[in-house]
């Protein structure tokens, strides 16, 4: 899995560089996908918890799980969830691999800006869990970056380019929601957004 520890100080800016406009934010579009009422949610490799927070602070009856497995980037977070008095937001340091958790535990999965990072076999993996942990009437909800057409979007998605691992271009290149079709996944429903694309995915 990818040292996020190097980069969460990038990642924590996101809402103030690439996703400052609010109503085209791939976070409002995830939010607008998750039911207001009680529901079980899992932020896999939620790293500083910016998803789980908004989740947390904008859904109040939903039990939210931030899942990673670097402990460091965990604590960083509870900063946060003492900042703004979050009481709906629990933490578990485990590889996605090995959650330990049963069948159909959430009813609500988010995997943001994360199957752009692993390799192909790893992209499958983290799939093929989020389909066992979800409940047969749940959604997964994938942020994943799109290249931008403006001009000045353009340029500031270049330094997104510089940071991300090989193979980084090679993803932007796919078509994602034939990808999620072949591993098995329903496509409800895509927003574009700033930079990215959101999709809201059932088994």
């Amino acid at each position: 899995m990818p040292n996020y520890e190097v980069i969460s100080n990038f990642y924590d800016l996101l809402d103030t560089v690439y996703f400052k406009r609010k109503e085209h934010s791939p976070r409002t579009a995830m939010l607008n996908m998750i039911p207001d009422k009680p529901i079980r949610v899992l932020d896999i490799c939620a790293g500083t918890c910016s998803n789980s927070v908004l989740i947390a602070q904008n859904k109040k009856q939903a039990k939210v799980t931030a899942l990673d497995s670097s402990a460091k980037m965990l604590d960083t977070a509870k900063t946060k969830f003492s900042q703004h008095n979050i009481s709906n937001i629990e933490t578990i340091v485990a590889d996605v691999r090995y959650s330990g958790f049963p069948p159909q535990s959430f009813d609500v999965i988010i995997v943001s800006l994360i199957l752009h990072e692993v390799s192909e076999s790893m992209r499958k993996v983290i799939l093929s869990e989020s389909k066992r942990l979800l409940n047969d009437n749940g959604n997964i909800i994938v942020i994943e970056w799109e290249q931008p057409v403006s001009l000045r979007q353009k340029f500031l998605f270049a330094l997104i380019k510089l940071i991300e691992p090989r193979g980084f271009r090679d993803f932007l290149k796919l078509n994602l929601t034939a990808y999620f079709e072949q591993a098995g996944f329903k496509v409800i429903e895509t927003r574009n957004c700033d930079y990215t694309k959101v999709y809201r995915l059932s088994k």
